[in-house]
């Protein structure tokens, strides 16, 4: 499978002692650390307990785990819908509760796995976060976000009320991909793009 950013190869994170991260030899920077992470419920269930791991830049990773194992609650903390103790997560060498909440979360996308489609049609979708922060998207502009989340141009008018789910999926994906967040994640998808 091909990014449809760069060119480069998808694949699963490989972590060996000697500091591959790559998978084939190569050192990458680390866009995300995370140090000693740990949440414990109000009941004194531990949720997270001291999870370590470096996400290197324009790598795709997969968290796999039972139900309730703290899949969630971490994937949260890298965008701050959980906060996270301090000196725990960062974002390129940033303690990120010192960044701004809304600044983290234009750099760190969340998908859904049961998205939030907004009245009007999928391209009024698409545009909505851009839009947000000043940035006009031409239709060409929402035809390639489409052909990115593997819709073809018939989605453009669609109402969000004509989709799947998977297809309003593929728009909440379309939609954070036109955000050009540096980091995207998905959370619990039980299908795959």
């Amino acid at each position: 499978m091909e990014s449809f950013q760069d060119g480069e190869r998808l694949h699963l994170l490989v972590v060996d002692e000697a500091g591959d991260t790559t998978g084939n030899g190569t050192w990458q920077e680390t866009k995300i650390e995370v140090r000693d992470l740990t949440k414990v419920s109000d009941k004194g269930v531990v949720i997270l307990s001291k999870v370590n791991v470096d996400i290197p830049k324009g790598v795709i990773m997969g968290i796999i785990g039972p139900s309730g194992s703290g899949k969630s609650t971490f994937l949260r903390a890298l965008n701050r819908l959980w906060e996270p103790p301090r000196a725990s997560v960062f974002l390129d060498a940033v303690d990120i509760c010192d960044l701004d909440v809304l600044g983290v979360r234009r750099k760190v996308g969340m998908l859904f796995q049961l998205p939030a489609i907004f009245e009007g049609t999928v391209a009024d979708n698409i545009r909505y976060g851009p839009q947000l922060r000043g940035k006009k998207l031409s239709d060409n502009d929402v035809y390639k976000f489409l052909a990115l989340a593997d819709l073809d141009s018939s989605f453009f008018n669609k109402s969000g009320g004509e989709l799947s789910v998977g297809q309003a999926q593929r728009v909440a994906l379309a939609r954070t991909l036109a955000n050009e967040p540096e980091v995207t994640y998905r959370v619990n998808f039980g299908t795959t793009y």
